[in-house]
């Protein structure tokens, strides 16, 4: 039997981190949105969002994902901040996949309180 190979660059993670978006609306100053990474990859993410619909394909956002202590081994919870540009909206699932700017692992890393 021939088995289907996923076909994309880099191994997703299927984990539920919290992440933040922030959206320009004009006329009004940056939305922060919260939601949830299905998964995750070094260059792209699937984070379900009730603020889907506020995003459009080819838009900038910036993003903040919050990695968990047990995840980092660090004894608490690691923000990682970085720019990502909106590649789809899936209404269905309420979801948005975005492509990092950068890799993953060169986003900045932030101190949560």
């Amino acid at each position: 039997a021939m088995r289907i190979c996923d076909q994309r660059r880099h191994r997703r993670l299927r984990k539920n981190f919290q992440v933040a978006l922030q959206k320009r609306i004009p006329g009004i100053s940056d939305v922060l949105l919260e939601g949830n990474t299905l998964d995750l990859s070094r260059g792209d993410a699937f984070i379900k969002t009730e603020g889907w619909h506020f995003f459009k394909p080819g838009e900038l956002t910036e993003l903040t994902f919050f990695l968990p202590p047990d995840f980092t081994g660090r004894d608490t919870p690691l923000g990682l901040r970085g720019s990502a540009i909106v590649i789809r909206v899936d209404p269905g699932m309420g979801a948005i996949a975005v492509e990092f700017i950068n890799e993953f692992r060169q986003f900045t890393p932030i101190t949560v309180c």
